[in-house]
Formats: structure tokens, sequence, C-alpha cells
């Protein structure tokens, strides 16, 4: 561990401790586990309820049993010790195995927390917005749609197709060019006073941020509907926005070749989310 480049020992702790990963972990081996990401401020998780209900509803969906909700707050408590707002990432794995796919059924859960910096995100994209890509990779159903799992090579191999800075995030379409979500975030577009976001059924992941914005809409006098629709439709939108739970939310400004002013539905809903940090 002396050979490593800085002191990872404040980084991350496995199961309550700093200790060694092993190779036979299925986190490792298969992708075998689930994962979240959430914003620590003050020494706080950002909705954090949320984020544990995720947890807990992922590793259901893959029969792991969740860990205890007090185990990962000791786990932040004993890793994110100064008040300064950083980033906290969540993996649960289900444990350790031969080679093979089969595990045994007293196989136990590891869990993993990960503590990163926050990123520094200029002032000028929550003024004036972000531009979005248009993946060419195709996003295709299964049936852990709506899991947070750590098989994320599609979103990988469609985040290699540009590199330069002036994307945010890149839009992801099934193959029948329906908008799903971006790589790194979900997606709402406005018609009026209605919000629609792409229904997460048998792809897509279903965020933190993209929840707590159905649950405020109504307070801000917006409706909000879970629809299918397409890249055209979003592109005759009056608004778009994007969001996860690093940043809230964010205006698009541009897309292909349609722009849009600013607006002011991003600076509301990123007053709403502050006011339910909890």
């Amino acid at each position: 561990m002396h050979n490593w480049p800085f002191n990872l020992s404040k980084q991350f702790l496995i199961n309550g401790k700093f200790q060694h990963i092993s190779p036979f972990d299925r986190a490792f081996q298969y992708g075998d586990g689930i994962f979240r990401t959430f914003v620590v401020e003050n020494k706080k998780p950002r909705h954090w309820k949320y984020h544990y209900k995720k947890i807990a509803q992922d590793c259901l969906a893959i029969k792991i049993k969740p860990p205890k909700e007090k185990e990962l707050l000791s786990d932040i408590a004993s890793l994110f010790r100064s008040n300064k707002k950083a980033v906290g990432k969540f993996i649960i794995s289900r444990g350790l195995s031969e080679r093979g796919y089969k595990f045994n059924k007293d196989i136990v859960h590891n869990r993993f927390l990960i503590k990163t910096k926050m990123p520094s995100y200029p002032k000028a994209i929550f003024r004036s917005g972000v531009n979005l890509y248009v993946c060419k990779h195709k996003l295709n159903p299964t049936v852990l749609s709506g899991v947070k799992h750590l098989n994320r090579l599609e979103n990988i191999m469609a985040r290699q197709e540009w590199k330069s800075d002036q994307y945010a995030d890149g839009i992801l379409l099934d193959s029948d060019g329906n908008v799903i979500e971006c790589i790194s975030s979900n997606i709402f577009m406005r018609i009026g006073k209605v919000i629609y976001t792409p229904k997460i059924s048998d792809i897509g992941i279903k965020g933190v941020t993209r929840e707590l914005i159905i649950k405020i809409s109504s307070q801000l006098g917006f409706k909000v509907k879970e629809a299918t629709f397409s890249l055209n439709k979003l592109l005759e939108a009056d608004e778009v926005l994007i969001t996860n739970s690093l940043f809230g939310v964010l205006q698009v400004k541009k897309i292909k070749n349609i722009s849009w002013k600013h607006q002011d539905s991003a600076s509301l809903f990123n007053q709403s989310l502050e006011s339910l940090n909890t």
C-alpha cells in the first residue's frame, strides 16, 4: 500500500474498514452488485432517505440482502469527517466466490464506500445551460431496467463517441429512436406547463433527482407525465432539462442545431431541491 500515489486510507472503506479488496469479489469478477452516488455536505448525505431506498430496492432486484441503513450511515460518519462538500459512492457487491457464476446461498455481501472531491461546475452552466450530444449507440431492453447495477459498458461505449468539452452529456435512444436518458443523467422536456420524462420500463435508470423532480413539480405549478417520445419531439419542446444527484438540475441550451434561450425552471427546481436537503 505504501506505493500508492496518495493516502487512500482517507478515500474508501470496505465493510467499515480500510482494507484490501479481494479479486474474488464478484463485483470485480462479474460486476455483480449495485451502486449509488450522492453528495455529502456538512458530514450529512444529501437526500439520504431517497438514496437508501434506491440502494435497498436495487439490491433486492438482483437478490442481494440490502445492508442495514445504520451500517451505511456509520461508514459515512467514519469517512466524511470534514464539513467540506464531497461525493460519496456506495458499491454493494454480492460478496466473494470462486470462479463461475454460481455462488453459495450463504454468501455475504460486501459494502464499499468511496470518497472523492466534489466536481467544480462552472457557474456559467447554471446561468446559460449546457449542450447535449446525441449518441449513436442505442440502448437495448433489459430485465434489470431501473437498477443501477455495476455493468455500465453501454454507457462507457457511448461516452467514447465525443472527446471535446463542448458537451455536458450524451442523449441515449432506444432502437426505435425514443429518448431514454443521458449517459449520466435523466432528461426532462417541458411543453407549456407539462413536464415529460421518458417512461423507464424495460430500459434506463431511475435517478434520485428524477424522482424528486416528479415529486415537487406540482408545487411549482407543473404537471409531470412519464411518456414515450422521440428525439424530434424533444427538439420541439419549450425547454429541456437534465438531472443528477451531483449538479441537481441544468437547462439544456443546445441539441444538434436547436437552441433554447435561458429560462427559470432549472433554478426553481434547484431551490426546491435545497429545501428537501435531508
